[in-house]
């Protein structure tokens, strides 16, 4: 295993607080493959079976989804120790709800469905760690359904009250451009700037390119 592949296993939460020995280890027991995708290639499409335990070992991949007017949804992007779709691998319907495409040269590393189960069942950290990542993905949806009956303004205020809490200062820095923000939000780009512009005509925030300073607190 070289070095790049073992600092991606090591980003994964899936094999959180195991030493590199540990991961070294467990890795030769099973058969993987390392893939290279090229910036701008589909790695795979919405409604694709789920059959592989994918782990981004190096560059960044994209997850979206296509409306049927044909408008494109960020649902997020994926850095190394990013392993795709855990929610999917071993439910009933194990089809892909998203299209992810690479943003940049990206390298992956592949298990099959059987190989993940198999270092699953031989550590039991990696079984406990799994079972975190679902925890943290069925809070995240919970939020994302919950931001549907919202509105405009109330989605973007409490993207930059979140922001401020994880960031932990009022000067925040977006982590991604308008359109990016917008397609997170499943809101249109210009509904997104016109309510910043409003907020900025309050007085509740200043704008500066990407940083934003909380001025005042935002009233929804």
């Amino acid at each position: 295993m070289d070095i790049d592949t073992l600092q991606g296993l090591k980003q994964c939460p899936l094999f959180r607080n195991l030493e590199e020995v540990e991961i070294i280890s467990l890795m030769h027991t099973v058969r993987y493959r390392i893939i290279r995708c090229r910036k701008g290639q589909i790695w795979v499409s919405a409604g694709t079976v789920c059959q592989h335990a994918d782990i981004i070992i190096g560059g960044e991949m994209v997850a979206y989804v296509t409306g049927p007017s044909g408008n494109v949804v960020r649902m997020g992007a994926h850095q190394p120790g990013k392993l795709l779709a855990p929610a999917f691998l071993f439910a009933n319907d194990n089809h892909y709800p998203v299209t992810v495409e690479a943003t940049m040269d990206t390298t992956v590393l592949r298990l099959t469905y059987d190989d993940l189960g198999k270092i699953m069942h031989s550590d039991q950290r990696l079984m406990t760690n799994y079972l975190h990542m679902l925890s943290n993905i069925i809070s995240l949806l919970t939020k994302k359904v919950r931001m549907l009956s919202m509105s405009v303004r109330e989605k973007v205020c409490l993207f930059l009250m979140e922001q401020s809490h994880q960031q932990q200062t009022k000067n925040i820095l977006l982590p991604m451009s308008r359109q990016e923000l917008a397609d997170h939000l499943g809101i249109q780009k210009y509904s997104l700037l016109r309510c910043l512009n409003e907020l900025k005509q309050e007085g509740s925030i200043r704008v500066e390119g990407r940083h934003i300073l909380l001025l005042s607190p935002l009233i929804v």
